[in-house]
């Protein structure tokens, strides 16, 4: 049995290495000390760099507390261990205890890959499994300055969840970004959800563009970004890139050259619209563009209602977080469910899962949404129940101007989501929903 040494403790050191940066109750264990002393050695071993000073491999957290207390000399067994002993004792020494920081933790499965280890005797030696491993070594990849400051901010309550959410996107700068620019948890996860959204759109965009020029479309002039809203293109099919696209496109040629275009998700298959031989009355001309408006708005409208229905999916599945106070926003719901004109009750709820009416549902899929409502809580059950009426809300007049009293409803259920942080994704949505847009017609005052 190696023998105990008393070493000053002006010649111990705490190891580079040592994956804990920060201790919890260290005051209490330096008072503890001063009153018994250190009841268990340290384990050091000669420090390479400097002769005639030690490195702590296990025992780091006592040396502090120790040198807090005031002690001059450490009761140490001197051991002779590699570079890759010493790291690798310290990690399983540490790894475990619940008092690390998520980064420390994940820093240190990372240190023991670089080390030689490998997944499974990670696995074996700690105990975590494969899926948890995985997951820390992702949250290593972060910037560490970032992390670290974001554990340290008040009121942020950094969650393994929200990482979780956050490594699903495949880029790090990405990931980096959303952690820095992130005000709380729940704003993360908001950005981390939206990222994944926008990552998978910009996939399908490149399966999209691909069929597009096999099929020999081009990329439309930025002109008909511009004048997307007038009579000067025609819009042939409209593809959300939300979905992959379909094995197959087809669309009708009149000899016109076809464009392919992409606003806010949807992808848009135009081309120049022939004039007209028939001249419209400047009121026939008013007409037709305030019907080519209605449309374009309930197209934006039915994008509102794909974004509310990935964010209150985050609320069911617990990638957000929960309100303070639940039982006041379900009074809430109530009241707004029963303001409006009809209710189906069992139906509606199905249909917010269905993105769709009942009778236009395949048995499959109805049988996947009843299987999703399963266990709902009443929050849960009305927060879809409502998306799903809002989503049924035309928003738009006879006269083409902006339906308060049905506004009114929808913006106060989007003032129940801002309550869990959302936020609209673009001022064309923000705009359609509250009345502002210049696509409907202004009211006289």
């Amino acid at each position: 049995m190696a023998e105990i040494q008393n070493i000053s403790i002006e010649l111990v050191k705490v190891h580079p290495n040592n994956v804990r940066k920060t201790y919890n109750d260290i005051e209490e264990l330096a008072e503890s000390i001063k009153a018994k002393g250190i009841l268990q050695n340290l384990t050091v071993v000669p420090d390479p760099q400097e002769p005639g000073k030690y490195l702590t491999v296990i025992g780091n957290r006592r040396l502090t507390a120790a040198r807090m207390a005031g002690l001059e000399t450490v009761p140490c067994i001197v051991s002779d261990m590699d570079e890759k002993e010493q790291t690798s004792v310290m990690l399983l020494e540490n790894i475990q205890r619940s008092d690390l920081t998520v980064y420390e933790q994940a820093q240190g499965f990372q240190m023991m890959l670089d080390l030689g280890e490998t997944e499974d005797t990670i696995a074996e030696k700690t105990g975590f499994s494969k899926k948890t491993i995985r997951h820390r070594l992702n949250i290593a990849k972060l910037d560490s300055k970032t992390l670290m400051e974001k554990e340290r901010q008040d009121g942020y309550q950094l969650s393994l969840t929200d990482l979780y959410e956050l490594e699903k996107i495949k880029d790090v700068k990405t990931r980096d970004k959303i952690l820095k620019d992130s005000t709380d948890s729940r704003d993360l996860a908001r950005r981390a959800i939206n990222a994944q959204k926008e990552q998978k759109r910009q996939e399908n965009m490149k399966l999209y563009v691909a069929m597009m020029k096999k099929l020999g479309l081009k990329k439309a002039p930025k002109e008909a970004d511009s004048e997307f809203y007038t009579d000067k293109w025609e819009r042939m099919k409209d593809y959300s890139l939300d979905k992959e696209p379909p094995k197959t496109m087809k669309f009708e040629d009149n000899g016109e050259p076809m464009f392919y275009l992409e606003r806010y998700g949807t992808l848009y298959v135009i081309r120049k619209k022939k004039k007209e031989k028939k001249e419209l009355t400047p009121a026939q001309e008013a007409e037709r563009q305030n019907k080519r408006n209605k449309k374009q708005i309930k197209a934006i409208l039915k994008e509102a209602a794909n974004t509310r229905k990935a964010f209150i999916e985050g609320i069911l599945s617990g990638r957000i977080k929960k309100v303070t106070n639940e039982e006041k926003v379900v009074a809430e719901l109530f009241e707004q469910m029963i303001s409006w004109e009809t209710f189906t009750g069992h139906n509606t709820l199905k249909e917010f899962f269905l993105g769709d009416k009942c009778y236009n549902a395949q048995k499959e899929d109805i049988e996947a949404a009843e299987k999703k409502m399963e266990g709902l809580s009443v929050l849960h059950k009305l927060l879809c129940m409502v998306s799903a009426m809002v989503a049924d809300a035309d928003l738009v007049e006879w006269n083409y101007t902006y339906n308060t009293v049905r506004g009114k409803r929808v913006k106060a259920f989007y003032g129940i989501l801002e309550q869990y942080g959302f936020q609209f994704p673009n001022d064309e949505e923000k705009s359609v929903v509250e009345g502002t847009s210049d696509l409907y017609v202004k009211k006289e005052c």
